[in-house]
């Protein structure tokens, strides 16, 4: 799915969720649950997600949402996504996440340098992104974006989503936003939160910067498909 839908084009509601409940899933579940609490302890945090259940993309996009959690993700999508060839996709948590092309005032396109202790793609280059927890889909972005980078409305000029890429290891859906920031590279380094990156990798705005990167193995998928629709949207002479 890709395409250029503004704040009023996207709209998500709530529906019933279409997840298949099997013991020995479930017990699998508990089993990463625990192994992963050991590891990370405090860290860990079994916060809520929204499962995708429908979607359909034309003029607008509409979502159907049920609620899941960080505990289902990480027991089936996160660890075992093989689960879906054994018994079905409807078993997985389907999560939806959030990423976003962030693009500075001096043209370049941010990312993040994950650090050890995230629970996925560590040391890996990623968008700045995060787990989708409501309805308003243009406003989690922006949550995401103040908690990671301390972005505020008053710091963004534009915010578009661009559509949804899979990454096909963990098999969940992610919806992708071009972010185009009133603050430079420097100023937005500036508020990183280093919780969950160590550091900001950047991308000049160019078509031969962001092919180089899109070959780059410390780029994770979402990361690649992120730059493939910000560089889509360039192309067709959108911006």
């Amino acid at each position: 799915m890709s395409g250029k839908w503004g704040r009023g084009d996207v709209e998500a509601l709530w529906g019933d969720s279409g997840r298949k409940i099997l013991p020995e899933v479930e017990a699998m579940i508990e089993r990463e649950w625990a192994r992963a609490s050991a590891r990370l302890r405090e860290k860990l945090f079994d916060g809520p997600m929204c499962r995708l259940e429908e979607w359909t993309a034309g003029e607008k996009v509409e979502l159907v949402l049920s609620p899941t959690s960080y505990k289902l993700f990480l027991g089936t999508n996160l660890e075992h996504g093989e689960l879906a060839d054994r018994y079905g996709e409807e078993v997985l948590a389907n999560a939806v996440g959030l990423s976003c092309a962030l693009e500075t005032a001096d043209a370049w396109l941010l990312f993040g340098k994950r650090n050890d202790s995230v629970a996925y793609y560590p040391r890996r280059v990623h968008p700045f992104a995060g787990a989708l927890e409501g309805l308003d889909v243009f406003e989690e972005m922006m949550r995401e974006l103040d908690e990671e980078l301390s972005l505020k409305e008053e710091d963004v000029g534009e915010m578009w989503c661009l559509g949804m890429v899979e990454d096909l290891g963990l098999r969940h859906p992610e919806l992708v936003f071009w972010v185009k920031s009133n603050r430079t590279k420097a100023e937005i380094e500036q508020g990183l939160d280093r919780t969950e990156h160590r550091g900001i990798v950047a991308v000049t705005c160019d078509r031969e910067a962001v092919a180089q990167a899109m070959e780059d193995p410390e780029f994770t998928p979402v990361a690649v498909g992120t730059l493939l629709l910000w560089s889509g949207m360039e192309r067709g002479g959108k911006r």
